[in-house]
């Protein structure tokens, strides 16, 4: 049951960053060319068996296949150069490749023909590209075709599983459908009679754009912007659809190798799509969705179930655990998730739909983690559960840029984008530690670059520093500060004409104390923390 079903996702499934695709034969799996799979917990870890070297150099690699037979790949640079290669042979050159004309457009997406390893088809947004292999030459020909309604632009392309017609998805919810003519053969008359596909029929699906076209045994399966994934006959008449309101716009689709069971009791059985003999039971698969989501989909039970949500946005803020191998990463998206960085587990996550995270810090002890958001608000957060410790504080005008503590954690400090610098002061409250808002300063004219907690060296006490594009270190006196009065002991410019970008201190190597900076100039000065004089 449910054991079984979870050991089939493990097995079954991998996910890939940028370029995924697998075969049917167990052994063997081929991970994307630009970057590696991301940890989750249900990812088997592989060694690649093979590494093919600088197969497009020049342009990369925009899209890769394998054929179902698992020898042969076929891989499209993002120039116009298509090359098919077997994988197993020690030579680090293409068995044959070709060059398309540029007017093709980028292909970004090409597939084999299940039934015939020596085909394969291809697309751009706007043109459809099949090929014939064989003998150590490769011919491609355009898809033809003249349409009298609206096509939309192309997504995805499947060969029918009745091996005389292909089908290419497109964004207006249309399926194009592609018929034979000429040979399918390869022969040495291969380049002299190239076979042609032309379009011969174009059929409405529905009005959402088609992202995702799959083939599963005798059925056709097709995901949409809206997240539906509906399976059809061989005649494209509808058999079921899945859909759930929380899945967004389906990138790809990946079945289970075996169906759910029992057989009788799914509900997605039908017998319209196989003879009567056989009953129809639609595997359980995943789906990845443009906005960063991984699902899982039990078809027995039409449960949708998340495996794994990643940032949507750009990630803008990291954070390392002072004492565990723990690290917090915050995104434009709200998304807040802590990771144990040895073990590459996912810990905790939690979202904030109101604003976007732009920077994160831990308390020197590692209980606390404060985060800064987009619309000017502040949350300190428990490190393990990530729950609010305190109240929201939001006593900037604009997007927190900088936040740090104090090395005792009696102050935090931010910095915003609107020129200020805001203090919080820790107190007691039912006997738990937190903060209060303390003074903010309106302290530089131009962007802040740091801020900078240190140590008094004669009395232990905190001391806050914050540096700004307008080249002026400022230094806070923390004891002599009050509600809402946030006091300056020394106002020092730093810098003549280079602009100053970040400030860390120096190790205290004597009983001399430097901070140090880097400048747009390339250059690192040392100061003295007292003087402010460069060393």
């Amino acid at each position: 049951g449910g054991n079984r079903r979870s050991r089939a996702r493990r097995s079954d499934h991998c996910v890939g960053l940028l370029l995924r695709v697998s075969s049917l034969e167990p052994s063997l799996w081929k991970p994307p060319v630009s970057g590696k799979s991301p940890p989750m917990r249900t990812l088997l870890r592989r060694i690649p068996v093979r590494t093919i070297f600088e197969s497009h150099p020049e342009d990369g690699v925009s899209a890769i296949a394998i054929s179902q037979d698992a020898k042969y790949l076929a891989t499209i640079s993002a120039g116009t150069r298509v090359c098919v290669w077997k994988w197993t042979s020690p030579t680090e050159k293409p068995m044959c490749s070709t060059e398309l004309r540029p007017e093709f457009g980028y292909q970004d997406y090409v597939i084999f023909n299940p039934q015939n390893p020596c085909e394969f088809v291809s697309n751009s947004k706007t043109q459809v590209i099949f090929y014939l292999w064989g003998e150590g030459v490769l011919c491609s020909l355009e898809g033809l075709g003249t349409f009298n309604s609206v096509v939309g632009h192309f997504s995805q392309s499947v060969f029918h599983f009745n091996n005389s017609q292909a089908l290419t998805g497109t964004s207006a919810g249309k399926l194009v459908v592609w018929d034979v003519v000429g040979p399918r053969t390869p022969s040495k008359e291969l380049q002299a009679k190239p076979h042609s596909m032309k379009a011969t029929k174009l059929v409405p699906m529905q009005k959402d754009s088609l992202t995702v076209l799959k083939v599963l045994e005798s059925c056709i399966v097709t995901g949409d912007v809206k997240g539906q994934v509906k399976f059809y006959d061989g005649q494209l008449q509808l058999l079921t659809c899945y859909s759930h309101s929380k899945v967004g716009p389906i990138r790809s689709i990946s079945f289970s190798k075996t169906p759910p069971d029992p057989p009788s009791a799914s509900p997605a059985c039908s017998t319209s799509c196989i003879p009567s003999s056989q009953p129809f039971v639609i595997r359980n698969f995943i789906l990845s969705t443009s906005n960063a989501t991984v699902l899982h989909v039990a078809t027995d039970r039409t449960n949708f179930e998340k495996v794994m949500e990643e940032a949507k946005k750009a990630v803008n803020a990291v954070a390392c655990h002072p004492r565990q191998a723990l690290v917090a990463v915050g995104s434009d998206c709200g998304l807040l998730k802590v990771w144990d960085y040895q073990q590459t587990k996912h810990l905790v996550s939690r979202i904030f739909t109101e604003a976007g995270i732009q920077c994160l810090s831990y308390d020197p002890q590692g209980y606390f983690l404060a985060a800064g958001f987009t619309d000017g608000s502040v949350y300190i957060l428990d490190a393990i559960s990530l729950q609010s410790s305190c109240r929201e504080f939001k006593f900037s005008r604009g997007p927190i840029t900088h936040i740090s503590f104090s090395h005792d954690s009696e102050y935090f400090a931010t910095a915003d984008e609107k020129y200020s610098v805001t203090v919080y002061k820790s107190v007691l409250q039912n006997g738990s530690r937190c903060w209060e808002h303390l003074a903010g300063l309106h302290s530089h004219y131009k962007p802040i670059r740091s801020i900078l907690f240190g140590v008094q060296l004669d009395s232990n006490e905190p001391r806050l520093l914050s540096l700004g594009e307008d080249r002026q270190l400022v230094e806070y006196d923390l004891n002599s500060s009050s509600k809402d009065h946030l006091v300056v002991l020394h106002r020092d410019r730093i810098e003549q004409i280079a602009v100053p970008l970040c400030l860390a201190w120096y190790p205290q190597l004597s009983t001399e104390s430097f901070i140090l900076t880097a400048n747009n100039c390339y250059k690192m000065k040392l100061y003295n923390t007292t003087t402010k004089m460069c060393r």
